[in-house]
């Protein structure tokens, strides 16, 4: 089992390193800044629809059911773009698959920002959500896989803060240009970088494990030694050769669908294990944040202009915590970052269920206490969970289950976002304590849940987590 060494506290001086080196270094940057990138429009996507809203509404006159299917649709198709993307990544790649991914997207922003009707905007924000789904099945997997060893969660955890950034650009465009901008315009302006990604990606390889996993050792090899210095280069091919004779041993092929996923006993612990850790992500409560925070600030009384500045300042913390995640996720190790980020989420929400059970609504000390809540909890899913999940997922499955685990995974997390998100205003209208009450219980479930039952990936290549004997297996 092999060791990574641990990252430089500082980086070594430009001069003193080979030239060959810093390309290489230069390689691996490109490659998984061009895919992380792609999450960009995830948020933005998800994001933008709340003030494009204020617009659309009256020039379709859309009921209020409409309007809600305006927002779900895109969940809707996240659900089926994940589920699908496992099978394409699997069969022609994770990159071609972003590539398409890319195409969809262009072709949805351009569809809603000429849409006559509301019909024909559902049809954009259907191929919207199913290139949404496919980019958050698809890119941690790409990323993962091209990371070296040492550092490959602060490469991995690029995809979250890119869906961060993302959702912070989507409420400063609402906030700021609501009033200059049409909405066709916020909607459809997601085609320049989606097209300019797409041409970024045409450039860059397709992951060696895939190429092994198809057989096709001489490529693999190649990019292995694009990416990594000689000796890890060839040690990373040893383990890989090595994995993938292990893997497909008595297998009958190379691969699993998401059917021969679930029909293997050996697999289907982890994949239950990972398919819960990926749904609890959600039901810890942050897209009811995302989306309904200038609710809860104003029913504990906040103006509207103050609940929506706040709403924007989560996000810029939202930006800042998950770059810090980058810098200490393969120091402190994956397990210790969601323990404590659980607990930590779990009493922010139990405070925020306190202030709404003892009645200090429109309170000095409610407002206080909600706002600094909110902004804890924030900043904890911001340096934990958030990041974290979509580090480990792709760690938890074996290579040629990856693919297939990590959409039925993502699938039933959007899943949970489409409840929640569809009765998160009810249910904080019965009664916000109980709904928040939740929230905070499961936090702490969810500390619990990492303690018992996930292992710790960080340090080990993807190949040496699933060796015989491994805890990951």
């Amino acid at each position: 089992m092999r060791k990574a060494t641990p990252p430089k506290a500082a980086a070594e001086p430009k001069a003193l390193v080979p030239a060959d080196e810093r390309a290489r270094r230069r390689r691996q940057r490109t490659a998984g800044a061009v895919a992380a990138i792609a999450a960009l429009l995830v948020g933005y996507d998800m994001g933008v629809i709340s003030g494009a809203l204020l617009f659309i509404e009256p020039e379709f006159r859309l009921s209020s059911f409409q309007s809600g299917a305006v927002v779900t649709t895109l969940l809707i198709g996240a659900v089926v773009g994940a589920a699908v993307a496992g099978w394409a990544a699997q069969a022609i790649g994770r990159r071609t698959t972003l590539l398409v991914t890319c195409l969809l997207y262009v072709i949805s922003s351009v569809l809603m920002a000429v849409a006559p009707d509301y019909g024909w905007l559902l049809v954009g924000r259907v191929l919207a959500g199913l290139a949404v789904g496919a980019t958050q099945s698809t890119v941690p997997t790409y990323l993962a896989e091209l990371a070296p060893t040492g550092n490959r969660g602060r490469h991995t955890s690029g995809n979250q803060l890119m869906i961060a950034s993302g959702i912070l650009i989507a409420a400063v465009i609402n906030y700021f240009f609501s009033q200059d901008l049409s909405w066709r315009w916020s909607l459809g302006i997601a085609a320049i970088p989606a097209a300019l990604i797409g041409a970024a990606l045409f450039r860059q390889s397709e992951t060696p494990r895939w190429l092994m996993l198809k057989g096709r050792t001489d490529e693999a090899r190649h990019i292995l030694d694009r990416l990594l210095p000689p000796d890890e280069a060839q040690l990373a091919y040893r383990e890989l050769d090595a994995a993938r004779h292990d893997e497909t041993a008595g297998a009958g092929n190379t691969s699993l669908t998401l059917r021969g996923l679930l029909g293997l006993r050996a697999l289907r612990r982890i994949l239950v294990v990972a398919v819960v850790f990926a749904m609890a992500q959600q039901l810890l409560g942050i897209n009811s944040i995302v989306y309904y925070a200038p609710t809860i600030l104003k029913s504990v009384g906040f103006g509207t202009q103050a609940a929506l500045i706040n709403t924007v300042g989560f996000g810029v913390l939202s930006v800042v915590m998950t770059l810090v995640c980058g810098y200490v996720v393969d120091r402190s190790g994956r397990r210790p970052l969601l323990i404590g980020g659980g607990i930590t989420l779990g009493v922010a929400m139990l405070a925020v269920a306190a202030v709404f059970g003892f009645g200090l609504l429109g309170t000095g000390a409610g407002q206080g206490i909600s706002l600094a809540m909110l902004s804890i909890f924030k900043a904890g899913y911001s340096l934990t969970w958030g990041p974290v999940v979509w580090i480990m997922l792709p760690e938890l499955l074996p290579l040629r289950a990856r693919a297939a685990g990590v959409s039925l995974a993502t699938s039933a997390q959007v899943l949970v976002t489409v409840f929640l998100t569809l009765y998160f205003p009810s249910l904080i209208a019965n009664g916000a304590a109980g709904i928040f009450l939740f929230f905070g219980l499961f936090g702490l479930a969810a500390a619990v849940f990492v303690a018992r039952l996930l292992p710790e990936t960080s340090g080990k290549s993807l190949e040496a987590l699933h060796l015989p004997g491994s805890a990951a297996r």
